[in-house]
């Protein structure tokens, strides 16, 4: 497909290194080697959080490191800056959730998920009401829960979505009081609050996403991917190619890929929301 998203901005450069280090290259000079790679985020206020295994850097809008946070009880599977100031951590292996603050100083002691009943968490995502969803394959089921571990809603069984999948659920985010959630990696559904669906999108191959306003955005065989959700008729713009990692921030989107991380800036997306 020959269509292409013009961005323009700052770019800023990822070299590979000996014994699987990077160099992250800022407009000022500086370097900075992490290991490998593993998930990307991106906040509100342009900043880039690089998870490596059981690591996370901060990286501030011209790159410079802010702050670093390691997890004391295992690798992270995922993590949400979507709050700069409540950042989440999922360490899926371990069944806990670690929240940081604007600093990566840990919030409180991890939430251990099974004490809430959820005995096989796949995917977590920050929810506006100060809460969480969270994505538990052994009920099969979407939950909204608290910070102390209190059920606020339960979503009726995934599996009318999934075919029986045994991971339903790979990733999820909150966005404009709306949840989208990749369901077996086939499809998108988009919930409201309340946990009732409002769309059904078709996206085959699809191994990460994030919604900006009326955008999304999503990688499906390695290629970076933006669709108008409001002209769903309309193919996707291709946004970059042979893609590993993402992030999207309003205006600003991160790629890691081949060796190197370009941040770049572009218009930015238009709040409309989706009607049911």
């Amino acid at each position: 497909m020959n269509v292409r998203l013009q961005v323009a901005g700052y770019t800023a450069r990822l070299a590979v290194f000996p014994a699987a280090f990077l160099l992250l290259q800022g407009a000022l000079g500086q370097a900075v080697r992490v290991s490998g790679v593993t998930a990307l985020s991106a906040d509100r206020q342009g900043c880039c959080y690089v998870v490596t295994g059981n690591g996370v850097a901060k990286y501030g809008a011209q790159l410079e490191l802010l702050a670093r946070y390691t997890c004391s009880f295992g690798r992270i599977e995922s993590i949400d800056a979507s709050d700069p100031f409540k950042i989440s951590l999922f360490c899926k292996d371990f069944l806990r959730l670690q929240l940081l603050d604007s600093k990566l100083s840990t919030l409180g002691n991890p939430v251990f998920l099974p004490d809430a009943g959820v005995l096989r968490p796949v995917a977590v995502c920050r929810s506006s009401g100060n809460g969480m969803w969270i994505a538990d394959a052994y009920r099969r089921q979407l939950l909204h829960l608290d910070f102390t571990l209190n059920t606020l809603r339960e979503v009726a069984s995934l599996d009318a979505y999934t075919n029986n999948d045994e991971q339903p659920v790979s990733r999820m985010a909150e966005r404009e009081e709306k949840v989208f959630v990749s369901l077996g990696g086939k499809s998108i559904a988009v919930f409201d609050k309340f946990g009732a669906l409002l769309h059904l999108f078709s996206v085959p191959e699809v191994t990460w996403f994030d919604v900006q306003g009326s955008k999304l955005y999503y990688l499906s065989g390695g290629n970076l991917y933006a669709q108008n959700l409001l002209s769903w008729s309309e193919p996707p713009n291709l946004v970059a190619a042979n893609v590993e990692h993402c992030a999207v921030a309003g205006s600003v989107i991160y790629t890691c890929s081949g060796g190197e991380l370009t941040k770049k800036t572009g218009e930015p997306a238009q709040n409309l929301p989706l009607q049911p």
